[in-house]
């Protein structure tokens, strides 16, 4: 199955999320800010992208930026609370493949995410 790697500051995020997706199949990453997730994104070149836009050390726009600039065809799954203007606004033109809203259930991201990452 995909690499993939979850990037956000919350460790319960993280956790869960990583917990679920190996759960189904996936082999899972984690980082808590943006120079780690960046090393990380470098030397595993995974398949999905979970990406937090509020993070330490760098934003998740410039994650993102980074992320298309080199890997184009990676999936990213955007995890944040902000409305779909306040996300607009933040990432502007570059292209993501779903939002995954915080507060988040389980069972939203076996429906709306997994289809789009499997």
């Amino acid at each position: 199955m995909h690499k993939v790697l979850i990037i956000d500051d919350e460790p319960a995020i993280r956790e869960v999320l990583k917990i679920f997706l190996e759960e189904q199949g996936f082999n899972v990453s984690t980082a808590a800010d943006g120079e780690e997730a960046l090393a990380i994104f470098h030397a595993e070149c995974p398949r999905v992208v979970f990406l937090d836009l509020l993070l330490p050390e760098r934003t998740g726009r410039d994650i993102l930026r980074e992320i298309r600039e080199y890997f184009p065809d990676t999936i990213v799954i955007v995890i944040t609370g902000f409305s779909e203007d306040e996300i607009s606004s933040i990432i502007g033109p570059l292209p993501v493949q779903g939002v995954l809203r915080k507060p988040f259930r389980l069972e939203h991201v076996r429906r709306d995410i997994l289809p789009k990452i499997a």
